[in-house]
């Protein structure tokens, strides 16, 4: 029996196919080298060492992004409602200084609104207080009534503008001013003192606080 099993096994031997017998000699030359690097498992793929950690580093990152664009729309709200408040206030600023300027027009049209009138009688005026002195040239009985009654329509007329905030500037031995006087030369003379009126050709009237006609006048001077 075991010369028949020797046999047996000679003859698979030798019966094997060439295939069989190169794929034995293939694995019976494996490096070992190769073996050791499959023993350890290793692969060219590198993996996370903790990927619940990067996971989480993820997703504080896409939270951070989120509170910073909530974060730029609040600063955006607010900027837009302050300038909108700058804006309002601007607006209302301004529109309080119109209807100021224009209350301000207004009641300057009502205080004054008498001067185109007065202003009207002035040339009338200029005459009379020029026949009135032609008149006291003469000094005639007859010429001295005559004299009387238009002194006394004169004096109408400035009791007239008087109630209207009306008055006459008769300026005569004054301080010169620029403001309410206009002069039309200078006169060398010791019986006024220099910068003061000597003579008054034409009377001035001022309105209220306005200036409506200046006084024409002749400045003195030291000789």
């Amino acid at each position: 029996m075991a010369k028949k099993s020797a046999q047996s096994t000679a003859d698979l031997t030798n019966n094997a196919s060439p295939d069989s017998v190169e794929i034995e000699k293939t694995v019976d030359v494996i490096p070992e080298e190769t073996v050791e690097i499959e023993n350890d498992g290793s692969s060219d793929t590198e993996t996370p060492e903790n990927p619940t950690e990067d996971a989480g580093k993820e997703e504080e990152s896409e939270e951070e992004s989120v509170e910073e664009s909530e974060q730029d729309i609040i600063q955006r709200l607010e900027q837009e409602i302050a300038d909108k408040n700058d804006k309002y206030l601007r607006l209302q600023a301004e529109f309080e200084n119109f209807k100021r300027r224009n209350f301000q027009e207004m009641k300057s049209r009502i205080k004054f609104a008498a001067q185109p009138m007065a202003l009207s009688f002035l040339s009338g005026l200029d005459n009379l207080e020029r026949a009135l002195d032609q008149a006291q040239v003469e000094e005639s009985e007859p010429m001295k009534e005559f004299i009387t009654g238009i002194e006394m329509v004169q004096q109408q007329f400035h009791e007239a503008f008087k109630q209207h905030h009306i008055e006459r500037i008769h300026p005569m031995n004054e301080p010169f001013d620029p403001n309410k006087h206009e002069a039309m030369g200078v006169i060398e003379t010791d019986e006024v003192e220099p910068d003061h009126i000597a003579q008054v050709f034409q009377a001035g009237y001022v309105y209220h606080d306005r200036v409506i006609r200046p006084a024409v006048v002749q400045v003195a001077k030291k000789k």
